[in-house]
């Protein structure tokens, strides 16, 4: 009989109990989301030598292979092991990091990939008050809904606008999704209330009618899903892709002077106000 200790602990490591009894799924963790097809071919080796052949993929990007008998646990991870994969990504602590394809996608502002393998690197395992979920998105399209997340990333082009430039050639309306540029009278209007800085029409504007001013992330902290869900606050400045890992790590030092043990960011936020946090943040990185 499988003790409700052995279960949690199990749990702790990643291996999760099934609902169908004696049953357990064990979760590989991906990097970003991302297996070699090496990798795969292992994994759906294992999965038809101790599963049922088939392996799931988690909401954040990670495999999981069912139906592992508890008797087989051990040879499992063995085998993960030696394939130089891990398994786990649970409790208190961050979790695994979810990137969109924004380094391959041609909405992509910034390498989503890049960065958040480095904040994997640097981060992920990371003991907390409660879980973190980090997601790195490339586009205003926010395909991996960023802000829902306890930190979240989207990239932004802001752009400017030189009337005696433009030519009302119309170019830029036939990309702008958001239909903040449109002619009217066959004269160039931008309402940048409704513009979502993804900058296509700076990248089809021949006339630097419509340029870049600036490029960065937008960041949002303080979301999550779940029973309960909340969308999180966003931070005042754009900030730099280089600056990223060293702002992740003032957020998370942020929260954990601020909260308290059980607390996601969200509950601090919701506690404490977002200006309030954001204020205990800036002062640390002018540390």
């Amino acid at each position: 009989m499988i003790t409700q200790k052995e279960i949690a602990t199990l749990k702790s490591q990643g291996i999760l109990a099934q609902k169908q009894e004696g049953y357990f799924s064990i979760r590989i963790l991906s990097r970003t989301g991302n297996f070699t097809s090496k990798e795969i071919q292992t994994l759906a080796e294992i999965a038809e030598k101790y599963g049922r052949g088939y392996l799931g993929e988690t909401t954040r990007l990670n495999l999981e292979i069912p139906w592992i008998k508890y008797d087989d646990i051990e040879p499992v991870k063995s085998a993960i092991t030696a394939a130089g994969l891990n398994y786990g990504g649970t409790g208190k602590k961050v979790r695994p990091i979810v990137t969109c394809k924004g380094t391959v996608c041609l909405h992509g502002l910034y390498d989503t990939q890049k960065l958040g393998g480095i904040c994997h690197d640097q981060f992920f395992g990371q003991e907390l008050h409660g879980k973190a979920k980090l997601t790195f998105v490339g586009c205003p399209n926010n395909c991996a809904k960023a802000n829902t997340n306890d930190i979240g990333f989207v990239g932004q082009s802001y752009v400017q606008y030189d009337e005696d430039n433009c030519t009302n050639c119309g170019k830029c309306t036939k990309v702008c999704r958001a239909k903040s540029l449109t002619l009217v009278h066959k004269k160039l209007v931008w309402n940048e209330k409704l513009c979502v800085n993804c900058g296509k029409c700076a990248q089809v504007c021949d006339f630097e009618a419509m340029t870049e001013e600036a490029r960065g992330v937008a960041v949002y902290v303080g979301g999550r899903m779940g029973r309960s869900y909340r969308f999180g606050d966003r931070l005042t400045d754009l900030y730099a892709v280089e600056g990223i890992p060293e702002l992740v790590e003032k957020i998370l030092e942020t929260y954990m002077d601020l909260g308290t043990d059980g607390e996601r960011i969200s509950a601090v936020i919701d506690r404490v106000g977002i200006n309030a946090f954001e204020k205990t943040l800036l002062e640390r990185l002018e540390d």
